[in-house]
């Protein structure tokens, strides 16, 4: 436990919806149950952070983070922040001796990781990123089956998330200097993640990717239907992304992520291949053969997890039992090399090295 007393001390900074929806209630659960203590929320918005604050029990409410840092004694410090900050304020908490969850994606290029994962070593504390997809009950399951030896060696996988209508119309997603990218940086981070640790995290090699932006800057389109609440003059990145990964074995993996695309519907699908059968997550299943005949096995209920939930509370077990983390900083940075290999090979309209 914490050698600051039997509660590990928490602060949040960033009370934006990411905070206020999926990380302060579940801190608030732990609170409850006498396991954590909410001592300190930031924002650069006074009111959001006065809002949070009254709901813990015992929070004080900061606008300023170097304050928070200085004023008030942390074990952990959850990082809710835009994009541009993940890695100042992650690296900031390390510095001061405090664990660190921090939202997706773990910062805006690989340098920033390598600088985090860097900070991490030399305090001796956990960094994790908030890939909460890990820590939903059908995505467990599919692990377990690959895990079993069911699917046999995987060689190749397809990860979408396409959505037909669902550019942000909030916040500062569509500025390139705020966010770094638009549904590559933004979902795309949580279809590569869950891929890649599905497949075991191969070694990644080489990227073809390209990017688009058809619809997020067109005045045309600037209303309550495409979910876009800003001067359209301001959307500089991409809302489509596709690309092709190469691994070291052979292994392939095809992303292909949209806030906006002229489809029938969204898409969410992960699928892998391997030589003894197929897995997917939507439906969620598997599909093999048996002697001459075909065979799938679908699972038609998984008891449900709240990614969010579980992801606290797993980097709140990891801090008590001193145990390592699932989502390993170094795995995190593997996606950051992939996403920056596939904006590089956009800009130069052919395949890119990913550079460790």
């Amino acid at each position: 436990m914490s050698l600051k007393g039997n509660k590990l001390r928490v602060g949040l900074v960033g009370c934006g919806s990411i905070a206020r929806q999926r990380h302060l209630p579940f801190w608030r659960e732990l609170e409850e149950e006498s396991r954590v203590e909410i001592v300190a929320v930031c924002d650069v918005v006074n009111e959001r952070a006065q809002e949070e604050a009254v709901l813990c029990k015992n929070a004080r409410a900061y606008t300023n983070y170097d304050d928070m840092l200085s004023e008030v004694e942390l074990d952990i410090v959850d990082v809710c922040t835009q994009n541009r900050m993940h890695a100042a304020n992650s690296i900031q908490a390390l510095k001061k001796g405090c664990h660190v969850l921090v939202e997706k994606p773990m910062a805006m290029s690989s340098r920033e990781c390598k600088t985090m994962i860097k900070a991490a070593e030399i305090a001796g504390k956990k960094l994790m990123v908030a890939q909460h997809m890990r820590f939903e009950a059908a995505n467990e399951k599919l692990k377990a089956v690959i895990d079993s030896g069911d699917v046999g060696e995987i060689y190749t996988a397809q990860a979408q998330w396409l959505r037909r209508r669902g550019i942000p119309g909030w916040g500062r997603f569509h500025i390139k200097e705020e966010s770094l990218g638009g549904p590559l940086i933004d979902i795309g981070v949580h279809m590569l993640d869950l891929t890649l640790w599905l497949m075991g995290f191969p070694k990644p090699v080489s990227a073809s990717g390209k990017i688009y932006r058809m619809f997020g800057d067109r005045p045309d389109l600037v209303n309550a239907d495409w979910g876009v609440g800003y001067p359209s003059k301001e959307f500089d990145v991409e809302d489509y992304a596709t690309a092709l990964i190469r691994f070291e074995n052979n292994l392939t993996l095809q992303l292909s992520v949209s806030w906006a695309a002229n489809i029938a519907e969204e898409t969410h699908q992960i699928m892998l291949l391997g030589d003894k059968a197929g897995v997917s997550n939507n439906p969620l299943a598997v599909y093999g053969f048996d002697e001459n005949a075909l065979t799938s096995r679908k699972y038609d209920w998984i008891p449900e997890k709240i990614g969010h939930r579980e992801e606290i509370r797993h980097f709140t077990d990891c801090i008590e039992q001193e145990k390592p983390v699932l989502v390993l900083p170094e795995q995190s940075l593997t996606v950051q090399q992939i996403i920056d290999a596939i904006y590089e090979s956009s800009e130069k309209n052919k395949e890119v090295a990913i550079r460790k």
